[in-house]
């Protein structure tokens, strides 16, 4: 079925009907469908319409060669008059009025044409109209819906932490502050464990110090004894 065939019912369809319905629960799936066979019908009528309007126009210039031939005809038809060629007068007058009569024709088709594309403008321009209409309505719905949505997540927040509005959050940033005091506990204790190690390590290098001075010693002794062998040895 032609998209043409359903002008009546497409250009009666009240949006505003279907918007002071879209109000119910469904509401948002009305009106998906709506624009969805609403731009089924753009499509269509997109389709249609290359065809309806080249039709005018193949009429339009039809009917304006018709009316430039009947003309040159008519004007042949005089200057055989004036030189005296009645005959070929009449032919002439004769060819100009079968074109006139062509003339009928073509004006009654071309004003069908004519007619059928006028009616497909105004079908893209009330299908554009309503589809902006319902999407509107649509985006508007879903932002109440949001809204709707974050007051009950709101209501249920309350419910779980009591009648006071701000005793979650004061609960929320309880546990908050709780874990950034463990956090800073560990840190702290850190630090202390880094110090103490730095304290032990330092300690160590001190008597690393002491044993080495020891182990010099130690050296020193041991040569003077051997010196001490060696000369006792020389006096014997």
């Amino acid at each position: 079925m032609g998209i043409l065939s359903r002008f009546t019912d497409i250009m009666s369809a009240n949006i505003n009907a279907l918007l002071s319905k879209a109000e119910a629960g469904n509401a948002d799936k009305l009106l998906e469908k709506y624009i969805k066979d609403a731009k089924d019908n753009v499509a269509q009528v997109k389709a249609e319409a290359a065809a309806v309007i080249a039709e005018e126009t193949g009429l339009a210039r039809k009917l304006a060669e018709n009316k430039a031939e009947c003309g040159k005809y008519e004007n042949y038809a005089a200057a055989a008059v004036k030189k005296g060629n009645d005959d070929d007068a009449r032919k002439f007058l004769t060819h100009k009025n079968h074109l006139e009569s062509e003339r009928t024709d073509l004006s009654a088709q071309y004003t069908r044409a004519k007619d059928n594309s006028d009616k497909m403008r105004q079908l893209l321009k009330k299908l554009a109209d309503d589809i902006h209409a319902a999407e509107s309505k649509l985006g508007e719905l879903k932002r109440n819906l949001a809204v709707a949505q974050q007051q009950e997540k709101l209501n249920k927040f309350d419910e779980k932490f009591g009648n006071n509005p701000l005793s979650g959050v004061d609960n929320l940033f309880d546990a908050v502050q709780k874990r950034v005091d463990a956090a800073d506990a560990a840190a702290a204790l850190n630090k202390e464990l880094v110090k103490e190690v730095q304290e032990v390590e330092d300690l160590a290098k001190k008597y690393d110090s002491a044993t080495q001075e020891v182990k010099a010693d130690r050296v020193e002794d041991q040569l003077a004894a051997l010196k001490a062998s060696l000369k006792k040895q020389e006096n014997d």
